[in-house]
């Protein structure tokens, strides 16, 4: 059985998803954090682009979000039996300054603003409640078109005005009373959202679907599949009021004295699911590269040569590194465009079967996926939907010395930098420069009887003092000129800091 760990003790609270004790999928929740997708806000309209018939809207985030016109109720009532030529621009829709309610569709990411729809949907455990969806469809996974074709009868009998709804396959073994019970209680929050919205001050948050325990009753528990351990007896209450009789013998209140990841052992997999390199079993390795553009896996023999011939190497690595990219994905919660490239095959037949393996890797995965193939430089392109930030994005912010992008200056660089601003300096009345510099840049200028430090000097005409420095202000900096001055002052200060005095 699937097992939720839930560690709630902290502002960030984080879960764990196990599957035969192996961990496949990392929960995380963090404080202050509305434009999470699914979140309900109150938003203002602060501009319009008629030419992308979008508006943005602050809806409380670093950057607005932005919503497009076939997001808006109003123009989707319209567009039926309209002909785009004659749909309503969006000017006619909307005003800068008005509040709206709006629910994220996609988190930002990057320097990208959140995506938005006016047309909000509330998930329970058997049906999605669309208070302005004027439809009702029916999952197709149910068993027969009788059976689709009854739920759709019930749903459009128990819908009032223009709400919505779409039934789950959950709802198929279910009696009709508690799929209206639950589309009750779902009416029931969006009347309390609404009615938040009606003496609300935007940007305001009216409905958090995101949290961490809505998203694993929602997504993980109402199967019947999963039992929950949680490390608070708040949110284990919380878990029980929300939970059947029959169902309450899975959620257990944990009461050890040690924190809950260590006790079941999730501390160094989740650090080792934030490297950028990924060992596999026989000794083959993965390197995941994200951009804002998409996501680069690139797949490495390392220590694997194998017994057999080359091509049955090859693919018994590039097999194995199908399984873990797929297991990769899903534990980072990798979302976009993503690019595979598995060691090149010559054979139609193994490339074939690597695919083929990769499709059924991700079979499992609760996140849609399309696998568009080989590209015709035989990378594997697929997508994955990106509903919020990735495992990566969430806990790790950019180095401020290498910008994010894992490099630094090369140390001859740095030296040649400092030597160009003690040139530009050669001009002053100046005698000396006072510098702070960090460990390589010092050792490089004092190696070799001192040569670059003594050149620096010698184009500068100026006595060169160096400070060994731990940290710098200033991203990607190895020095900083701390004064200019006498040089025998500038001496006495290097000489007072150098021995701790200062």
């Amino acid at each position: 059985m699937r097992k939720i760990i839930l560690n709630m003790i902290a502002e960030e609270k984080r879960g764990a998803v196990l599957e035969d004790g192996k961990v496949h999928e990392w929960l995380f929740e963090q404080a202050d954090e509305w434009t999470r997708s699914g979140n309900i806000i109150l938003g203002k309209v602060m501009d319009i682009v008629p030419g992308m018939e979008a508006a943005f809207v602050d809806i409380g985030g670093e950057k607005n979000g932005y919503l497009y016109r076939n997001e808006l109720i109003r123009y989707q009532a319209h567009k039926d039996g309209t002909a785009a030529q004659n749909a309503p621009s969006i000017r006619t829709l909307l005003t800068k300054g008005q509040t709206i309610i709006v629910q994220v569709t996609k988190e930002a990411y990057g320097t990208k603003g959140a995506r938005l729809t006016e047309v909000v949907s509330l998930p329970g455990k058997y049906i999605v409640y669309l208070p302005h969806g004027n439809y009702v469809a029916v999952s197709k996974k149910m068993t027969s078109d009788h059976t689709r074709d009854e739920w759709r009868r019930r749903g459009k009998a128990w819908l009032h005005d223009n709400e919505g709804m779409i039934i789950r396959t959950a709802a198929e073994e279910m009696d009709e009373q508690h799929i209206f019970e639950e589309l009750e209680r779902l009416r029931a929050k969006y009347s309390a959202v609404a009615k938040a919205a009606a003496s609300g001050q935007p940007p305001q948050l009216l409905f958090n679907q995101s949290s961490l325990i809505q998203r694993v009753m929602r997504d993980y528990f109402s199967n019947g599949e999963a039992e929950i351990v949680v490390d608070q007896r708040e949110e284990y209450l919380s878990i029980i009021q929300e939970t059947d009789r029959e169902s309450q013998h899975r959620v257990q209140l944990f009461q050890e004295k040690e924190d809950i990841f260590t006790a079941y052992k999730l501390d160094k997999p989740l650090e080792k699911s934030l490297r950028r390199h990924v060992w596999l079993k026989n000794g083959a390795f993965l390197i995941i590269d994200r951009t804002e553009a998409l996501t680069v896996i690139d797949v490495n023999t390392g220590k694997y040569v194998g017994n057999e011939s080359l091509r049955d190497t090859v693919v018994k690595t590039n097999v194995e590194a199908a399984y873990a990219a797929a297991e990769q994905i899903r534990l980072r919660d990798i979302g976009g465009i993503i690019l595979i490239d598995f060691i090149d095959m010559k054979q139609e037949a193994d490339r074939e079967h690597v695919l083929s393996t990769l499709k059924h890797a991700v079979a499992g995965d609760r996140s849609l996926i399309n696998i568009a193939g080989y590209t015709q430089f035989g990378l594997v392109e697929m997508t994955r939907k990106k509903n919020r930030k990735s495992l990566d994005q969430l806990l790790l912010s950019p180095c401020s010395c290498c910008y994010g992008t894992g490099s630094v200056r090369s140390t001859a660089s740095a030296v040649a930098e400092l030597e160009r601003e003690a040139y530009a300096l050669r001009f002053t009345d100046d005698e000396a420069i006072l510098v702070d510099v960090l460990p390589p840049l010092f050792h490089a200028l004092l190696n070799n009887n001192q040569e670059k430090r003594k050149r620096i000097e010698a184009n500068a005409g100026k006595k060169l003092y160096l400070l060994l420095s731990d940290e710098l202000e200033g991203a990607g900096r190895f020095h900083a000129i701390r004064m200019l001055g006498d040089a025998h002052q500038l001496k006495e200060a290097w000489s007072r800091r150098s021995s701790g005095q200062e």
